[in-house]
């Protein structure tokens, strides 16, 4: 807002034009990065393993829920805007566009000495919000594991309670992954390739988990969970799960179409073929569930 009422050029542009307020109307270009702003609020779902330590559930959960999607949104499309007004879009890197923001505006009011610490600042955020990822599901898997259902190596954990195989196992994998940096022709289409790529698998794991979520209502109708969905017995699920499923099955196919400055043989089946395999990992390893090792440890 100082900057816009200053002398200082605002470079969004906020024409109203068909082509600036439909983004449909230019698929290839825009469509994508929509993904990059649903990433932003994939994993909201995570709070519900915490359900049961929240006082009067059916009332607050939902509140806190709908809260955080709120206030994610908001400082989300605060945080773009504020982006694009400091950054020509022909300059803006996708991957470090709030540095090239914060230097924009620290060299204008010659404050250039705090652009340092502010990235500091931006780096620890980051590694924070890292470390917890990377733990927490597999902290998940670990302890669906210890019933028997993956293999005896990744049951094991070292004397603080960390899955150490299941970590290696991890950071070998997305190391890989991280690799794509190096062969991608720029770190912005290494970017775009990854968040794609993160949304489609999100997506997928929704499809189950909202199919999931109708078939038991139906095959365990009387369990009694911490939470339920509100809505008689069964169509409040029906509307929240087919919502849900629609959106997450959109978003996938919006994932498959690849940015106008990628050729079309490379980018879907590169999509497609890391969920594949992503999808094939798992599978195998729960059809190994029953050797005798396995066994034994339950």
């Amino acid at each position: 807002m100082t900057k816009s009422l200053t002398d200082h050029p605002v470079h969004l542009n906020l024409a109203l034009t068909p082509d600036n307020w439909l983004p449909l109307l230019n698929p290839q270009h825009h469509l994508l990065l929509f993904l990059s702003f649903i990433f932003g609020v994939v994993g909201i779902e995570v709070s519900a393993g915490h359900a049961r330590e929240v006082k009067n559930v059916q009332r607050n959960y939902p509140i806190a829920v709908f809260a955080a999607a709120i206030i994610g949104f908001i400082t989300t499309l605060l945080g773009g805007l504020a982006v694009a007004i400091v950054v020509p879009a022909t300059r803006l890197n996708m991957v470090s566009g709030t540095v090239q923001a914060l230097q924009h505006l620290f060299t204008t009011w010659h404050l250039g000495m705090l652009l340092p610490f502010a990235a500091i600042l931006i780096a620890f955020g980051a590694a924070g919000q890292v470390s917890t990822w990377i733990l927490g599901p597999i902290k998940g898997i670990w302890a669906a594991s210890r019933t028997g259902i993956l293999p005896t190596p990744f049951q094991e954990a070292n004397q603080h309670g960390v899955p150490r195989n299941l970590l290696l196992v991890q950071a070998v994998f997305m190391s890989t992954v991280a690799l794509l940096i190096l062969v991608m022709p720029s770190v912005n289409m290494a970017f775009l390739l990854l968040t794609s790529l993160a949304v489609v698998l999100y997506c997928f794991m929704y499809l189950l988990l909202f199919t999931a979520a109708i078939r038991l209502r139906y095959t365990h109708p009387d369990v009694r969970r911490p939470y339920r969905v509100p809505g008689g017995r069964n169509w409040g699920l029906w509307l929240v799960a087919s919502t849900g499923f629609l959106t997450s099955l959109t978003c996938l196919f919006i994932g498959l179409i690849p940015p106008g400055h990628m050729r079309e043989g490379i980018y879907a089946p590169a999509i497609l073929g890391s969920l594949a395999v992503m999808v094939l990992c798992p599978l195998l390893l729960y059809r190994f569930r029953h050797l005798p090792s396995a066994k034994a440890s339950i």
